[in-house]
């Protein structure tokens, strides 16, 4: 039998969130105890310098977004797992005033 990692998926707490608030990011199916690069899309199509992570023993993360010096509108976070060379899903949130 051949065993397949499962593509990592992560997802935010909330669709819409009031600027200022946190977000919360929370991943799963990640190497486990690895590093992990985060990936933020803002608005305009500019990404952020990604964020080196570390997911846990079970191959989970959470990490949380402050959205105090976000520019309001849509961003787009994934992660990307460096060990297994693969890319989660992109999960989107949307700032408001």
């Amino acid at each position: 039998m051949i065993w397949m990692q499962k593509k990592p998926e992560i997802s935010v707490s909330a669709a819409r969130v009031k600027s200022g608030d946190l977000v919360m990011l929370n991943g799963i199916g990640f190497t486990p105890d690895r590093p992990v690069l985060s990936h933020l899309l803002r608005p305009d199509g500019t990404e952020y310098n990604p964020l080196r992570l570390r997911s846990n023993v079970k191959g989970e993360l959470v990490h949380k977004i402050d959205t105090v010096m976000l520019d309001l509108g849509t961003f787009e976070a994934w992660v990307e797992d460096e060990d297994a060379k693969v890319v989660s899903n992109r999960a989107k949130f949307t700032v408001v005033p």
